[in-house]
């Protein structure tokens, strides 16, 4: 385990993170901050799709909209959507 300032570590930023995600632990260090530790992180590999996906599932368990729903904002509803600048 090395610890570098946090000046060093501004300079050779590159380097040290190669070094954590090899494994290697590397702490930075501050009078200011403490110590912080620099470790990699895993990444995450998306979920794969449990099966084929239907079309149409959840038709008749959603309602609707109502009629009124693509209807143009009236002048009040303007207002409390983007101020009295509307």
């Amino acid at each position: 385990m090395e610890s570098v300032s946090l000046i060093d570590a501004k300079e050779h930023l590159a380097e040290l993170a190669q070094r954590a995600a090899r494994g290697e632990e590397v702490r930075i260090t501050d009078p200011a901050f403490g110590t912080v530790q620099l470790t990699a992180v895993p990444v995450e590999q998306p979920a794969k799709p449990k099966g084929k996906r239907l079309l149409g599932q959840l038709e008749g368990m959603i309602p609707p909209p109502p009629d009124s729903f693509f209807d143009p904002l009236s002048e009040e509803e303007l207002k409390l959507w983007y101020g009295d600048e509307a």
